[in-house]
Parts: structure tokens; sequence; C-alpha cells
């Protein structure tokens, strides 16, 4: 090729890469550290390794809430159920089945709302509210106790692994919105529930359950996979998005259900409806992997979504979509033709067949590929340019759990997992029905919440 065509080429394909990398969402990345003043006392066993306590988780769900005169960024923020971990399957007696249990080393810490401001590049904690009843309780994050209405089955158990009691209030808060008359909502794991809650107290307003307002049939959510994320439109409708697909047979791990279901709720009338979400099926091992971070609205039919997790590659995807539900199906009263829950049917197309439609969604940017590294995005949330877009991780804490002397498998690894072993009463622990040297340490990490703002090309309509 001559040489003058051959810089005409050149200059055409830099061009057009320029202009594909105008056209790119820009990101702008913090780290969100509350004060150590609001750290979460650590018990006496931990004090060596948690000497400041645990710090203040706020990246479980995050929301928009305007801007300050100056044009700083002001968020509302929410923790999860507080510092826990995986634990060993609590046997309650001999010979009783095994139960899943959770640790919880500081178990009366209270979830919490803060108030962000994102300015001159740091996000500062103005402000930090516990949750508390109507009658001005504080809740713990603790599951439910057994056969109460949205109670995981879960026992909960001390750094020290003794029992620690249940709350019939207890709340594993994961994503949060702003309604329109100020007051907020948040969504639940262990319900799963919705909660209208006072801005300014933290005291709830009003609760929904399955069952309770809330379709029954959300019950059937994987345990720790409830509501993750939740979104009010303008009119005031509120979404919310259950984390994974139901689990209505307890055979969950061979589930080919291709829909998360996603729940609205009219507060004014108290009616309420279901949409199925499309999952990229063909990127999973399992369907059961596959999960929806947080849930932020656009407009009354359509929301923003991550959705994530490890895919068949053994990658970890984190995908934002938009949501269309315009012509979606209510999935209210919908079977199968054998009566059975819609997840038993695995073809999109049989779907179809029955009248039902899933929601459309549209792919709007891939995270991974913008340089997101934490395994989720837990909050998610749209400011009134609907260009602007915040996303956060979760710390955890700051805490995970390691296994000291774990005895070795069938073949020949590690059993690493604490949900492997058993824990009797008296705090023995076991393994294939036999007493093990193992223990599990409670260590701390150097995790921090992430926080995005990320500014996409064109607006979301």
């Amino acid at each position: 090729m001559p040489a003058r065509p051959l810089a005409i080429a050149l200059a055409a394909m830099l061009t057009a890469t320029s202009a594909l990398a105008a056209q790119a969402p820009t990101v702008q990345k913090y780290t969100v550290e509350a004060p150590k003043s609001t750290n979460i006392p650590a018990p006496a066993s931990l004090a060596k390794a948690f000497p400041d306590g645990f710090p203040l988780g706020l990246g479980s769900g995050v929301v928009f809430a305007g801007k300050d005169a100056d044009g700083s960024i002001v968020l509302y923020a929410v923790g999860d159920r507080g510092p826990n971990a995986d634990a060993p399957d609590y046997v309650p007696s001999p010979g009783a089945k095994p139960e899943p249990a959770k640790i919880f080393p500081a178990p009366n810490y209270t979830p919490s709302l803060a108030k962000l401001r994102v300015k001159d590049g740091k996000v500062e904690v103005l402000a930090i509210t516990p949750l508390l009843t109507a009658a001005g309780k504080p809740i713990s994050g603790r599951p439910l106790p057994k056969g109460a209405v949205g109670s995981t089955g879960e026992t909960p158990l001390a750094a020290d692994l003794s029992v620690l009691p249940t709350d019939v209030n207890g709340l594993d808060t994961e994503g949060i919105a702003v309604a329109p008359n100020g007051s907020l909502w948040l969504c639940d794991e262990y319900g799963p529930f919705l909660v209208n809650v006072d801005a300014a107290t933290g005291k709830i307003i009003k609760k929904y359950g399955p069952g309770q307002g809330l379709p029954e049939i959300v019950a059937k959510r994987q345990p720790n996979r409830g509501f993750e994320g939740v979104a009010v439109t303008k009119d005031g409708k509120v979404f919310a998005a259950v984390q994974s697909i139901l689990d209505v047979d307890g055979k969950v791990k061979a589930s080919k259900a291709p829909f998360i279901r996603i729940v609205e709720l009219d507060p004014a009338t108290g009616k309420t409806r279901m949409f199925g979400y499309p999952l990229d099926t063909e990127a999973y091992k399992k369907n059961a992997d596959a999960k929806l971070g947080d849930l932020t609205a656009v407009s009354p039919t359509k929301l923003l979504t991550v959705e994530q997790g490890k895919g068949a590659d053994k990658k970890m995807r984190n995908i934002l979509y938009a949501i269309d539900l315009s012509q979606a199906t209510d999935l209210t009263g919908k079977t199968a033709p054998d009566g059975k829950p819609l997840e038993t049917v695995s073809d999109p197309a049989e779907l179809e067949k029955l009248g039902v439609k899933l929601a459309k969604k549209t792919k709007v940017a891939d995270l991974r590929a913008l340089g997101w590294s934490a395994e989720k995005a837990e909050g998610l949330s749209i400011a009134p340019d609907h260009k602007t877009l915040i996303l956060t991780s979760d710390n955890d804490f700051g805490m995970t759990i390691k296994p000291k002397n774990p005895v070795a498998a069938k073949d020949g690894k590690p059993v690493k997992k604490p949900g492997d072993y058993q824990l009797a009463p008296g705090g023995q622990l076991s393994h294939d029905g036999k007493p093990v040297p193992t223990t599990f340490a409670i260590t701390p990490t150097t995790d921090k919440t992430e926080l995005w703002v990320l500014t996409l090309p064109e607006a979301v309509r």
C-alpha cells in the first residue's frame, strides 16, 4: 500500500479508536472508611486480633440522596447484619439432623444507616443511625426463631461457638432506596422483608414479609439469598429483587430455572406483582450460581441491576444491565402446567407458550472490564441526570474465618469449609461422624468498602 493511503488508514483507525474511548464510561474511585469511633467492639477472646474492634460495614446498599450547594454528592448507605462468619453445622442432640449455623462475634450489633458525602476526592461519613423497632428498641442482625416467618433455620453462635439467642426482630439489610415522602425503604435477606424506615430516627414504620403483604412464594428464597436490591419509582412503587433463583423443591443446585423474581409493591394499595428477570444461563455452571445485586429505578418500568457470580469459566462476572418491565408478565398466580412453580420450567420458549414473558434486558457496562475487582457490586444507585451511577462493595466488617488443623477429605485435600464440619452442644467438632482436632479462627482482613462514581456516555432512559 502506498505511504499516503496507509497513513490515511492508520489515521482513520486511530480516530475510530479515540471515538470508542470517548464513548466508554468514566470512573472515579473512592474508599469508604467510617471513623474508628464507630468501630464495633470485639469480644475479649478476639481483642488481640481486633484491638480496635471491627470496622463498620456500609456498602451493602447505597442510594443517591441529593447534592449540596457546592455540588458534592450526598448518599444514604446501609450495612448488613453485622460481623458474621460461616460456621460448622450445629447438631442440637445426638442423632439429630445438622442445622445451618452462623458465627456472630458481635451479636448485639444493630444494623445501621449511614449518611455519606462525596467531596474533594474523598467520602465523608456524616451520620450513623441504628435501626429501631417502632417502639424504639434496637434490633440485631441475628437470625429469626425457627418457624417464624422469614426464618432461615440458622443457629446463631458466639465467637466461642456457644449458642446465642435468636431475634424475632432480626434483619439482614441489603439495599436502600428513598421514597417520594423522604422515608427510606430497606430490603432484607432473611424473610425476605421490605421495611419502611424513618430516615431521621431509624425507626421502622412498616414491615412486609412473605404472606404478610408480600407474595408467599418468595419465602422459597435460598438461605442468605433473599432480597438483595430495592428501588423506589417516582410514583412510590417499591421494587425488590431476590438475589438468586428460588428453591421451590429443595433441589436448587440442579435447578434449571431461567429467571429470578422481582417483586413490585404499591404501598398505597398493598397490591403486589412479580416479574421474571432472565438470567445469562449459558454463562454459569449452574443457574443457582447467578446473583443479582442492588436495584435502582430509571422510570416506572425500567430498572438497573448488576448480574454477577462465578461463571462457568471460573471467572467472576459483574455485568450492569437495564431491565425493561413494560411488556413483562405479572407472575402472580402463574404456574407450570402441572401446577408446580414456574421455576420448574427450564426453557424460556416454554414460558412464552404459557403466556409468560420475562423482562427484557440490555447490557450497559461490564464492570470487570472497567476495573472492578471486588467479588460483588452490592450497592447501586442512579442520579437524576440518568448518567451518573454510584456503586459500592462490602468490606464484610473486616473479618473472615480460617480453619486450623483441617482434616483431609477422601481425596487427600484439606477440608476448609466450616459447613463441612459438625458442632455438638459441648463444642466438639466432628467430620463424617468422627471427632477432629480442627478449630476455626476469626481473623482480620484488609478489605475496604469501595465506592465508584461511574459516568455513562449517554443517559439511560
